[in-house]
This record gives structure tokens, C-alpha cells and sequence, in this order.
């Protein structure tokens, strides 16, 4: 019995492909942010392992708050560059951190005495204060305290750039010392377990298995996916992978990980790196790989596939959407050079050392070239020099067939439960064949040809209403080399002298 369908389909492979074109995606970014910090409305609850599609800065900060503390809240790393640093975006956001969550906050509350002043309390260095469990009581030794109420005797704000909370009163807070008893967060406490998250199949999806809501919930089709901080975690990265396949039974996603710089206590180096990527799954024909992290011209640690996923975005913005242009030798001037750990600081690693170590292994990187920083590296982490093949030469490849197959699906569903005439049939490939047209005129494609693939179509498909239509595209080659061969010859010679005696005559 052939497969049950219903809807919009689309398939890759890497040899005569099935696809389409235009469609509005999204890199997804996993992870962990200071979402303790926020002030919820009455009935709201934290962004916890849902979608969040957030376009700038000011957004970002409301929806999940920011830290300086990318190690402990590793989406501020995304939100910082993208949309500060690069002034791009926009990004879908999945938060795991979970302030009600007793492994992710402390054991026992805090209580510090504090002074109204001026009507005012302020608690510095309070970045880790879950704001929604401040209690703010009148100091007492016997009975029980008078606690205050949020939104009548007083407000309530924290500040991510002074990291203070301030309690200003809406009536008097009188000028004796008052209790401030609140628990504060853990981020430590979150593990990959968390990250992963999980999914019953029934609707219900946490951790990376959320990218299964980011359709419905942001109407942008979760084509990318990034987890700064995470991704170099082998169970993480497996359940990444696990989740960039036919997300929804539709999506297929391309992923930007990176390797670590550690493997338990012992650093990775240019010479080991290459046998912990294949021996820990690394290698797959959907991602871009990199290590190892750069050292930034502000002062911060980046991780790679943050860099890369910005300029990425940059250039999807340049080209309507559309992936036919690597991330690889673009400008990265955030770079002041490449980092591996406080061990090897003096280490400098030019672009020979790149291009042999890693790039001809399936891994990106970064490398001063040209006189500038840039990502350097294209390959689909499948790619060995030994073992390549037309796909996983260019990380655009496969790239855009996803895209291609992505927007087929995207633009389809609209044709689905009606009536399939011959004329319908003709209209789709014709429309198809314009969009392939349209690829192949602006340099994303060589060649694409679009059409009803009759001869896969049995009687019975048609009589149940499933009907193929075959994409046989050829994606544009990416320039690996340019070579210049400069020979010494005396031809020269023969002007010269030539010159020489008309001169003296």
C-alpha cells in the first residue's frame, strides 16, 4: 500500500531533486536567557520553550531580558551581535531556562533589611533575583510580618545595564528597615536534558523539539538552527540533528554548530579536532561546523556559528531570502583573532593552517585574508577532501534545495482538496518553470527544470489523489580556488634590447 498523504510534500536528494522557490524563513536560536529578570502580567508566564520570533534589540530585551553573562545566558550572545553588533535580523528565539523550575534556582530564599530612601529601595548586583518572587515585609519579632503588595503599595523594576532592582513605593514605604526576601535563579542548574527537551508526539514539545511549534506560532518556516553555547555538546547536537529533519513532516533544516574547545579536561587542538568531529557524529550533510571560537575586537568570546549565522542572515537579506551565497569570506571585523582557551594564547593561526586542518576536513572557521578578518570554510561538514561529492563541496547546495523544497511547500497547501485538472497540472509546472527561471537569472541556480513526473505516477496515486511534480535543478558552483601560475619567459627580452638600440641609434 503506497504512502497516505495529504497536504504539500517536497523531497530532497542529491541526485535528480525534488524542489521550489521564495519563501520567508528563519534561523532558530536555542538557549538560555535571563528570563528571571522580567516583570509578568497578571496571568502570564515565562517564555519557557516556546517560539518567540523577535526582530530587534528593544524586542528582545522584553521578551527575555539581557546579560553580559553569555556563559550562564547564552541567547544574549545571539541578541548582542546580530542585533547590536550586525544590526540585523529578525530571529526566532526558544528559551530553556525555567525560573519555577526547582533545579534551575536556589535551594533557600535570600532576605536582606534595606532602608527606604526617598521612598525607594534599591538592591544592587542583582542580576540572579527572580523579580517575580520578590517580597518586600515589615520587620517584626514576634508574630507574623505585614507584607507589602506589588502594584498597590509599591512597583517593582530591574535594570539589566546597572544589574539593580528598584522598589519605589506608590504609597509610603515609611523609613524603617524592611525585609526584601526573594530566591534567585541557577542557570548552572540547566543541563542538556533541558536543552533537548522532549515531545509526546501530541502536540506537546520542549527544549530543541519546540522548533515543531515555531510555524505555527511565528508563521515563519524554522529553516536554520543555531545553539550558541550548547551545539558543541554531542547529546545536544544529536537531538539538533534529530529535529532539522521534516520538521512538521514539512521543514528541513539547515544547522550551524559548533565543535568544543575541550574534550572533558583536555584541549582540542588543530592536530585532534578533526577525530573528536567524526568519532562524535559531527558530520553530518545538513550542517556547517566550526572551531575553533574567535576573540572579539569588544572584548567578548564568540562562538563561530554565531558570526557565521549573522553574515548568513546578512546575505539572505541582500538576496530576497534566497541561500545561494555561502557565509564563507565575508567580512568578520568583529574578529581580533581566533581563540582556544587561556592555554593557547600566543597561538597564531594563518590560513594555510586552516584550510589543511580543518577546512578540507568538513570544518569552518575563521582566517585573515584579503587584510581583513572572515569566515573561512563552505564545505557541508560531510566534506572530506577524500570523500566529496556535488552537495557537500558548498554548503549552498544543499541549502537550496531545502529552500527550494521548503517554499514549494510553503506556496501549495492553497491547491490541496481541489479539483486537479489537466489545465491545473500545466498551470503548476508553468508556474513552478517561472520561479526556477527567476533562480536561474539572478545566478542561484545553473539550471532547473520543473514537471509533472508522470512516469513515478501509477493510476492508482492519481485515482487517491496524489500527484509528483519533479524539480531537476543544478545549483551554482562556488569559486574553492583561484590559482594564478606565473612563468618566468625571455620573451621580453627582445623589446627590450629592441628599445635599447633604437635609443642609442
Amino acid at each position: 500500500m503506497s504512502e497516505y498523504l495529504h497536504g504539500a510534500y517536497g523531497d530532497t536528494q542529491a541526485n535528480g531533486n525534488r524542489v521550489s522557490t521564495d519563501s520567508e524563513s528563519a534561523i532558530v536560536c536555542i538557549g538560555t536567557a535571563p528570563v528571571h529578570t522580567l516583570a509578568l502580567a497578571s496571568g502570564e508566564s515565562y517564555p519557557v520553550s516556546k517560539p518567540v520570533l523577535v526582530r530587534n534589540i528593544a524586542e528582545a530585551k522584553k521578551y527575555f531580558g539581557y546579560s553580559d553573562d553569555w556563559a550562564k545566558y547564552t541567547l544574549c550572545e545571539a541578541m548582542h551581535h546580530f542585533f547590536e553588533t550586525k544590526g540585523i535580523g529578525p530571529l526566532v528565539f526558544i528559551n530553556v531556562l525555567d525560573p519555577t523550575k526547582a533545579a534551575h534556582k536556589s535551594v533557600s530564599q535570600t532576605t536582606v533589611s534595606k532602608t527606604p530612601v526617598n521612598n525607594i529601595i534599591t538592591i544592587a548586583d542583582a542580576e540572579s533575583v527572580i523579580l517575580e518572587s520578590v517580597k518586600v515585609q515589615t520587620i517584626v519579632e514576634e508574630g507574623d510580618p505585614t507584607v507589602k503588595v506589588k502594584g498597590t503599595d509599591y512597583s517593582i523594576a530591574y535594570s539589566a545595564a546597572k544589574k539593580t532592582i528598584t522598589i519605589t513605593g506608590i504609597t509610603t514605604l515609611g523609613t524603617d528597615a524592611l525585609n526584601v526576601v526573594y530566591d534567585t535563579i541557577d542557570a548552572t542548574g540547566v543541563t542538556s536534558d533541558d536543552v533537548i527537551g522532549a515531545t509526546d508526539n501530541l502536540g506537546t514539545n520542549t527544549g530543541i523539539f519546540a522548533v515543531k511549534n515555531v510555524y505555527q506560532l511565528t508563521g515563519v518556516i524554522p529553516a536554520y538552527m543555531i545553539a550558541p553555547g550548547f551545539s558543541s555538546v554531542p547529546t545536544v547536537h544529536a537531538a539538533m540533528y534529530q529535529n532539522s529533519q521534516k520538521v512538521n513532516g514539512h521543514w528541513d533544516m539547515w544547522i550551524f554548530a559548533d565543535l568544543p574547545l575541550l574534550n572533558g579536561s583536555t584541549p582540542l587542538t588543530m592536530d585532534t579536532i578533526v577525530t573528536w568531529k567524526n568519532s562524535n557524529g559531527y558530520n553530518h550533510p545538513n550542517e556547517t561546523v566550526y572551531f575553533p571560537m574567535i576573540a572579539g575586537t569588544d572584548g567578548n568570546k564568540y562562538h563561530l556559528s554565531v558570526i557565521a549565522a549573522a553574515n548568513f542572515l546578512e546575505l539572505l537579506g541582500e538576496n530576497e531570502g534566497i541561500p545561494y551565497h555561502s557565509a564563507s569570506n565575508t567580512d568578520a571585523p568583529i574578529i581580533s583573532k581566533l581563540w582556544m582557551g587561556d592555554s593557547a594564547v600566543d597561538k597564531l593561526f594563518d590560513d594555510e593552517i586552516i584550510n589543511e586542518k580543518l577546512n578540507k576536513n568538513g570544518i569552518a572557521s575563521a582566517a585573515f585574508v584579503g587584510g581583513r578578518w572572515a569566515v573561512w570554510g563552505a564545505h557541508a561538514a560531510s566534506y572530506n577532501q577524500n570523500d566529496a561529492d556535488y552537495v557537500n563541496v558548498a554548503e549552498t547546495a544543499l541549502m537550496m534545495l531545502y529552500y527550494v523544497s521548503n517554499d514549494f511547500q510553503a506556496r501549495r497547501p492553497r491547491n490541496v482538496d481541489k479539483p486537479m485538472t489537466a489545465n491545473d497540472i500545466a498551470s503548476i509546472v508553468a508556474e513552478e518553470q517561472n520561479r526556477l527561471d527567476g533562480l536561474k537569472a539572478m545566478g542561484a541556480l545553473i539550471y532547473g527544470e520543473a514537471a509533472l513526473d508522470a512516469d513515478s505516477i501509477a493510476n492508482s496515486d492519481v485515482y487517491s489523489g496524489d500527484f509528483v511534480f519533479e524539480f531537476r535543478v543544478t545549483t551554482t558552483p562556488l569559486a574553492k580556488s583561484l590559482k594564478a601560475v606565473v612563468t618566468w619567459v625571455d620573451d621580453g627580452f627582445s623589446t627590450y634590447f629592441a628599445t635599447g638600440e633604437s635609443d642609442v641609434a
